[in-house]
């Protein structure tokens, strides 16, 4: 059993080492998208907590909240540096490839799980319109939609080469008004009722390191 044990300790260390090379590899190609990452773990964490999720659903949801863009490491520099809000169709296509290449690169570390599926399916959208594969509603992991709904708003209040943040009033209508096609409008009125309560990220400093103890929790290693 101790043998069992060391083993399994060593290979954790071994995919964590892979998961910070990768979060490491991801800041030097964009750091806006690593700290995005990081944020969307930390609201996804928030939301699942306030909805009553068990312990190790919300560390799945929060590991997939951090890894959700991590696809984005094979796209061209182009559209990590673009400053027109609108991309051609070809660059549209190859960002939504994005998805597909993050659950390809976690999809072998065994210890994430659930957690992949969220990075896999956080841009579907419940009326079908979503992308990679168009599922609806019912289809999505409720994951999935929570990760969503932080993406969004992370995205909608802070600065990206090609907009300015929008304030926090204006990302809770962008969320409801999205509830029509998009959102889960329960997930969407308990997470507003969060960020009500609690505010928003303003960094994510030493909070980051909740992303670190979600994934060594998710790996075996004692408990947060």
């Amino acid at each position: 059993m101790q043998q069992h044990l060391m083993r399994r300790k060593r290979i954790c260390e071994q995919h964590l080492q892979t998961l910070g090379g990768i979060t490491s590899a991801l800041g030097e190609k964009d750091s806006y998208t690593r700290a995005h990452g990081h944020r969307v773990a930390l609201y996804a964490v928030r939301l699942a907590r306030r909805l009553g999720l068990p312990a190790e659903d919300i560390r799945n949801i929060g590991i997939g909240g951090w890894f959700h863009d991590v696809g984005k490491l094979a796209l061209s520099d182009h559209i990590l540096t673009n400053r027109e809000a609108h991309l051609s169709g070809e660059l549209r296509q190859e960002v939504r490839c994005h998805p597909l290449i993050g659950a390809a690169l976690l999809k072998h570390i065994d210890f994430l799980g659930p957690a992949v599926d969220f990075v896999l399916f956080h841009h579907e959208r419940k009326d079908g319109s979503g992308y990679p594969f168009g599922l609806k509603d019912g289809e999505i992991p409720p994951g999935a939609k929570i990760v969503s709904i932080a993406d969004c708003f992370d995205a909608v209040t802070t600065d990206r080469p090609y907009q300015k943040g929008q304030s926090i009033a204006s990302a809770f209508k962008i969320l409801r008004d999205g509830c029509r096609r998009c959102f889960c409008e329960a997930y969407v009125e308990v997470f507003i009722e969060e960020i009500e309560e609690n505010g928003i990220i303003r960094n994510t400093g030493p909070a980051s390191l909740l992303v670190d103890q979600l994934v060594r929790s998710a790996a075996g290693y004692p408990d947060m």
